[in-house]
């Protein structure tokens, strides 16, 4: 006999229903229906208090599924002087439009709770905003997740063959490799028509005391850094808000010294340093390159990338991007008993990850410690 929910579990499963459609205006929630603007807001709100590294990202909502990047974060010349009152002024834009595009793909966000964690659940007050939260930290990771590791949006994914989200959409460090080739280090270039990418096969980048730069190789990731940031354009290069994301296995105490602390039991299979790191960026009190180093959730392994990334909660400050489609959420939640779950929550929305100047961001990969072979 299976598991039956509570008296308590269903009075408190009840109040959610109705406070998620009276926030909507819905009457029905095991139906479709569109989020309402503030329901909309709430959640991604929700999401970067519950995901730390969101709130260092822009998040943008958009009207076209389609169009042109904002080129957010960076900042062309725009004063002037005129000498003559008769001649026109003429306005610059506050970013740098490179006619560079952005697509939205639809993204399922589906997720279910069983009857033990409703009851379990039930005997808080606060069992509504435990379970948005609990729902908005679950697609907060799932977006970090996707954004470091995706490189193709197939029409039909398939996680268990993919459970970095490799086919759900496509990151920024696949964004860089389509669209800036020449700022990616680590892979071979592949050139179709008149278009080069760095989507080849591995180049490794060799870390060690006997290496030789001549050959690409480098004594520490202080010099690999280095030189990535040598390859940006100058005015690039001058920017204070480069942060270096490396991932977990190419740093040691010198500069994150929790490395030491117990690995916690986490989502992500045990390889955090700490539960932190599974929600949030660590920030390191040493540098690598000269510029402040982070580890962020999810990060693939023998990556370093440098890019600016805003203070926390800094609107439009990032060079990182996510944009979403205005009015294109979509949800119905469903008690199905028949499939032992209690609650199922159906989420969607039209979204993609944008680099909004990729002048501004560079790639090292398959990073090896070790003498070349």
């Amino acid at each position: 006999m299976g598991y039956t929910l509570s008296d308590r579990g269903r009075e408190r499963l009840d109040g959610l229903f109705n406070a998620i459609g009276q926030a909507n205006g819905v009457t029905n929630i095991s139906r479709q229906f569109s989020l309402s603007p503030t329901s909309e807001q709430r959640l991604e709100d929700l999401q970067r208090e519950s995901v730390g590294f969101l709130s260092r990202i822009n998040i943008m909502p958009r009207r076209d599924l389609i169009g042109e990047v904002l080129g957010l974060g960076t900042h062309n010349m725009v004063g002037r002087r005129i000498s003559r009152p008769n001649l026109p002024r003429k306005a610059a834009y506050v970013g740098n439009l490179q006619d560079r595009e952005y697509k939205l793909y639809s993204t399922l966000f589906d997720t279910y709770l069983p009857w033990e964690v409703i009851d379990a659940w039930s005997k808080f007050p606060d069992f509504a905003q435990r379970y948005a939260k609990h729902v908005a930290t679950s697609i907060g990771l799932t977006r970090i997740m996707v954004g470091w590791n995706g490189v193709e949006a197939a029409t039909d994914s398939d996680p268990d063959a993919n459970p970095l989200g490799e086919d759900l959409n496509i990151g920024w460090l696949q964004k860089l490799r389509l669209e800036k080739a020449s700022h990616v280090m680590g892979r071979e270039t592949v050139t179709v028509g008149e278009a080069t990418t760095a989507t080849g096969a591995a180049k490794p980048i060799y870390i060690g005391k006997n290496s030789d730069t001549a050959d690409g190789d480098y004594k520490n990731i202080d010099a690999l850094a280095y030189d990535l940031i040598a390859g940006m354009p100058s005015y690039a290069r001058q920017s204070t808000d480069h942060v270096v994301i490396v991932s977990q296995d190419l740093v040691d105490e010198k500069y994150f010294p929790m490395v030491n602390r117990p690995l916690a039991e986490t989502i992500d299979g045990g390889k955090s340093t700490s539960d932190q790191t599974v929600s949030d960026i660590v920030m390191s009190s040493k540098q690598i390159g000269g510029r402040p180093a982070a580890i962020a959730p999810f990060f693939p392994e023998g990556t370093m990338l440098i890019t600016p990334l805003g203070k926390p909660n800094a609107e439009n400050s990032s060079n990182l991007s996510m944009y979403y489609q205005e009015e294109s959420r979509r949800r119905y939640i469903k008690d199905e008993p028949e499939n032992m779950a209690a609650l199922v929550d159906y989420n969607s929305v039209n979204e993609g990850y944008v680099i909004e100047d990729t002048d501004f961001a560079v790639i090292a990969e398959n990073i090896t410690f070790g003498d070349r072979p």
